[in-house]
């Protein structure tokens, strides 16, 4: 402590004392040279696997993982007095968040590429997106003939994207062989196409920028949210969310089928509660081998859209839990808000600097069904058994027409004189030239225009 005094009159002494813990900035704009070094339960470092060296100087950082894989983002905030940063990370660059939990080893928690960069006042702040966004930006245009799915997706990931293949990580319970065409849709849903052809996989793209395609499995949590394991939960009844499609795949080959029945009007009203950009959609998705006709499928579809299965979501604040997936099961107990059950994580979200860890619920129940991971986006299954992908859907909700457009491009040369823009007297070619001389005009002496692509 370093005791400074200041006197502003004979009768009013005022007595400052700087110590470490005054926060300067706030008072007076003051920023320290070397930012304070403080313990915390929870370390998170930032890796770049390129260079193979960590990343120094964070300050602070937030991680969302999300059972939709993309809705993984991270952002990272640096100590960059010389703001250097971006020239050494600049964007697309691929880095690794790695973080310790009450001096645990160091785990990788999310990998990811540099999607934005913003400095400001000496600190330097990352966005990061998942590596699963590689598979969002590219479109598909390719026919295959007879190949597996296997060999399409294979062809697909090493061909679009920077993602590694390897085959340990690609399980395919149906790998059929089929012939289809894609004319620019995105490969997120043609990958998506293919799994629920099979059995309703789930992929993406791991930490390591590694793909995979894999059957679904529901792991348990290694927390559960029980009283003295949260700081505060809310499972309010707006939170309630009701099952408003329902997909019936019907039959054994060769004869089946496909039929699902939904309600519009409960989708557009989960559109205007949550302020989502269109009709939330919360699907259910069953197969009835032993069903053997059309309209036997579609009163079960009927039926099971009639029981209105109630999915309860919620939100839970606690602390740590850096070991905890999105769709993992566990227990929460919320005594006064009647919440006694198994839920399964929607979403979470680290905040390092508060050391608090938001997590997003939904109640496992009518089988396993997906939920808002958030309020605006779009709700879908996440886990169905296994269906005949070749079965023709017989409600069709949403038909997007990709439109192609095929460009015609030439280009043309024309010769121009070297001493067309000359400055000076006009002359008998024109030029840039005073007007008392007879300037001032620019004379064109172009020659004809000559194709030349």
């Amino acid at each position: 402590m370093i005791p400074v005094s200041f006197r502003f009159d004979e009768a009013i002494p005022l007595a400052v004392d700087l110590r470490p813990s005054l926060p300067l900035s706030e008072f007076f704009g003051v920023r320290p040279l070397f930012p304070a070094k403080t313990e915390r339960a929870t370390v998170w470092k930032l890796y770049a696997p390129t260079t193979a060296a960590w990343v120094p100087g964070i300050l602070d950082c937030y991680v969302q993982d999300a059972f939709s894989r993309f809705g993984r983002t991270a952002e990272v905030r640096i100590y960059d007095p010389d703001s250097t940063i971006e020239q050494i990370y600049p964007r697309d660059t691929p880095l690794e968040l790695w973080v310790s939990e009450r001096g645990s080893p160091l785990a990788l928690r999310m990998g990811g590429f540099v999607s934005k960069v913003t400095t400001d006042a000496g600190t330097t702040t990352l966005k990061l997106l998942a590596h699963d966004f590689w598979i969002r930006r590219r479109a598909v245009f390719k026919t295959y003939s007879s190949q597996t799915v296997s060999a399409i997706l294979e062809d697909l990931i090493t061909t679009l994207t920077p993602l590694e293949w390897n085959p340990a990580l690609v399980s395919i319970t149906y790998d059929r062989t089929l012939s289809a065409t894609w004319k620019g849709e995105y490969l997120d849903v043609v990958i998506a196409e293919l799994a629920n052809g099979s059995d309703g996989e789930e992929w993406g793209a791991d930490d390591s920028m590694q793909f995979f395609f894999r059957p679904r499995a529901a792991n348990r949590s290694p927390r559960d949210f029980v009283e003295g394991e949260y700081y505060d939960a809310r499972f309010s009844e707006d939170g309630q969310i009701e099952i408003n499609k329902a997909t019936v795949y019907w039959g054994t080959s060769p004869t089946t089928g496909a039929v699902s029945v939904q309600d519009r009007a409960a989708q557009l009203a989960l559109k205007e509660k949550f302020g989502a950009p269109r009709a939330v959609v919360i699907e259910v998705v069953k197969t009835y081998p032993e069903i053997t006709s059309e309209d036997e499928a579609r009163q079960k579809a009927s039926a099971i859209l009639a029981d209105r299965q109630v999915i309860r979501t919620g939100t839970i604040r606690t602390w740590g839990g850096t070991g905890i997936r999105p769709g993992d099961v566990c227990s929460v107990v919320v005594p006064d808000q009647q919440v006694n059950g198994t839920y399964r994580v929607a979403q979470i979200e680290y905040a390092w600097a508060s050391g608090e860890t938001t997590v997003k619920l939904a109640e496992n129940a009518g089988g396993v069904v997906d939920v808002l991971v958030e309020l605006s986006d779009e709700v879908s299954r996440i886990d169905a058994r296994a269906a005949d992908g070749d079965a023709a859907l017989l409600e069709i909700v949403d038909l997007t027409e990709e439109i192609v457009t095929d460009v015609e491009l030439r280009v043309y040369t024309r010769a121009i004189p070297d001493d067309m823009f000359v400055f000076g007297d006009t002359g008998a070619g024109g030029g840039v030239g005073h007007p008392d001389v007879g300037g001032g005009l620019l004379g064109d002496r172009r020659g004809d225009r000559v194709q030349v692509i």
